[in-house]
């Protein structure tokens, strides 16, 4: 869980200067997936952008949950939200990389 975190607090912090600042920064090393959305169906391209929106809160909602589910021993509906949003991302991070046109090279 501490390198999920990690993860993450990293994607989070590159989320904030890259898109929603515009700022260089050390993280920019990692990449910016930049969509191409233009071919798609407006309700797609309408889908994967307010998919990017729950990411990005998604990503607020692990960074606040996970210290709190490591401290616990049972299973609740917060690990259950936590696991929804960690294969939310796991789905949706590869399809807007494959829709970077950068990729396909």
């Amino acid at each position: 869980m501490p390198v999920l975190w990690i993860v993450v607090f990293m994607h989070f912090l590159k989320d904030i200067t890259q898109d929603i600042l515009q700022i260089p920064t050390f993280l920019d090393w990692f990449g910016n997936i930049q969509e191409d959305l233009s071919g798609l169906p407006r309700v797609v391209q309408d889908s994967i952008i307010a998919s990017g929106y729950l990411s990005f809160f998604g990503e607020i909602l692990l960074l606040i949950a996970i210290p709190i589910v490591r401290k616990r021993n049972s299973f609740s509906k917060l690990e259950a939200w936590v696991i929804g949003v960690v294969v939310f991302m796991l789905i949706y991070f590869p399809v807007v990389t494959f829709l970077d046109p950068g990729t396909m090279k």
